[in-house]
């Protein structure tokens, strides 16, 4: 029987089969409801049927066309090893970013090295005190799926789920990857913000060994960071036990399938009404990603009250060096991150009277 949920057509038709893929002048709605009508494949469709077997098993790969190569390496040591000696290795994992390099702007790389089926690079481990919320972490390989991270964590990092529906589309989250979003030091990109409110590291590998290195230091500049030419991203690890209360806030100009003008990342410990813990990240606000420290300072040890939150709220507003562009204005974003901590008090405020009727 076809799945029939908000999400998916009388017939079975995934909505997010449309995501990412059309000009919003062309609506979506009449082309969701011709979708619709279609019939079910038949039990013969060669489509269909391809699509119930597994994909091809990725196999080692070295191909040069036109004096540029192509390498998918068969192990992550080959890897490190190509990355030492060859200086102008590019490295790809989903290629979602650098696919939009080389269709739109006509980029090319003598050498582009593909580790995105690298096994060590795709692992998801949660530490054996998860239980006991001690001295764990999670632990997130480099090239993992984000669409791959949502269904193993299945809600256990709930900072993460909440960000996760709002990256891009599903179509991107099927191969976009954390190492890829870290790796380009952008300081827009979505996932940052959560991994600094999370308290996240990246352990960075070579063939010299391996070092783990504080999310909170690892940008250096736009679109600079502290991984030197010869390492990879490896995994990063978010520690444990975490926050209670986490919230994530992407302010664009549209809901889904866009850049964030404001990113905002809270993770808060509430002990008895005061506030013991406070990590906030900010994306789109400064050169970098960044933690929002003044406003940390401003509400760990106080009350979680309508007055601590307004007195944070000015400090947050005035975190960051944000900048105006065409996406949004730099009092706008000042603005944005001045009302980020109200609506996350009166989220919390909603619910705790929930929970008491």
């Amino acid at each position: 029987m076809p799945v029939h949920d908000p999400e998916h057509g009388p017939n079975g038709f995934d909505l997010h089969a449309l995501s990412g893929n059309l000009c919003r002048c062309t609506g979506y709605r009449p082309i969701r409801d011709a979708a619709y009508t279609l019939g079910s494949p038949e039990a013969d469709d060669p489509l269909q049927q391809r699509l119930a077997q597994p994909a091809p098993q990725p196999v080692a790969t070295d191909a040069e066309v036109d004096g540029a190569r192509f390498v998918r390496p068969a192990t992550l040591a080959e890897a490190l090893r190509i990355l030492h000696d060859e200086e102008d290795a590019l490295l790809v994992a989903g290629s979602t970013d650098w696919g939009v390099e080389v269709n739109i702007r006509g980029r090319r790389a003598p050498l582009v090295v593909a580790i995105e089926q690298l096994p060590e690079l795709r692992t998801l481990t949660v530490g054996d005190d998860v239980a006991s919320g001690a001295d764990g972490y999670v632990e997130i390989g480099a090239a993992l799926p984000l669409s791959d991270i949502e269904k193993r964590l299945d809600g256990r990092v709930p900072l993460l789920a909440q960000l996760l529906p709002q990256f891009a589309s599903r179509l991107i989250r099927n191969r976009g990857t954390l190492g890829g979003n870290l790796g380009t030091g952008s300081p827009i990109g979505d996932t940052p913000p959560a991994l600094l409110a999370l308290r996240a590291s990246v352990v960075l590998a070579s063939v010299a060994g391996e070092r783990e290195v504080d999310l909170a230091d690892y940008f250096t500049g736009y679109r600079q960071t502290v991984k030197q030419p010869d390492e990879l991203i490896k995994a990063i690890r978010i520690p444990l036990p975490l926050a209670t209360t986490t919230a994530f806030q992407k302010i664009a100009k549209r809901r889904f399938d866009d850049i964030s003008s404001v990113a905002v990342a809270f993770a808060l410990d509430i002990d008895g009404g005061v506030v013991t813990g406070a990590t906030i990240g900010l994306g789109g606000v400064a050169a970098t990603p960044l933690r929002a420290r003044a406003t940390e300072e401003a509400l760990i040890g106080r009350p979680w009250d309508i007055a601590t939150v307004k007195a944070a709220s000015e400090v947050l507003r005035g975190e960051g060096t944000p900048m105006s562009d065409h996406r949004a204005s730099s009092a706008y974003r000042s603005h944005m991150l001045g009302t980020a901590l109200l609506k996350l008090y009166s989220q919390t405020t909603l619910a705790s009277k929930e929970v008491s009727a």
